[in-house]
């Protein structure tokens, strides 16, 4: 009856020991559980912010593109009109002083005659 009961108390130490570890692990994957789920919902915030962080970036890039073909055209046009300048200018310029005027009158009539075409358009 001693050895019984001497091996009863042993098992008993063994089985406490055994609770305690239990409970030790227990208390770890409940720890575990939680930080997984905090790094899911931070993967789930962290990965709603680089969509919408992409489509900013896309809306820049097509308003970029954008910008990029307004100017374009617009140089297109600038260019365009510089070129009729410098043809009417290129026109004044060749235009003959007649025998006997003066050359400073004559090109001030020129220019005058030239602000009133435009002027006209």
């Amino acid at each position: 009856m001693l050895a019984l009961a001497v091996v009863a108390s042993g098992q008993q130490v063994r089985v406490n020991s055994l609770q305690g570890d239990l409970a030790t692990e227990r208390q770890a994957r409940t720890e575990d559980a939680g930080k997984l789920g905090a790094c899911r919902a931070t993967r789930t915030t962290l990965l709603g912010r680089v969509i919408e962080q992409n489509a900013a970036l896309a809306d820049l890039r097509a308003s970029a593109m954008e910008r990029a073909a307004r100017a374009k055209d617009l140089q297109q046009q600038a260019e365009g009109e510089a070129q009729q300048a410098d043809q009417q200018a290129l026109a004044v310029m060749q235009e003959r002083t007649p025998p006997g005027v003066d050359a400073c009158t004559a090109a001030s009539q020129a220019f005058d005659d030239e602000l009133r075409r435009e002027r006209a358009q």
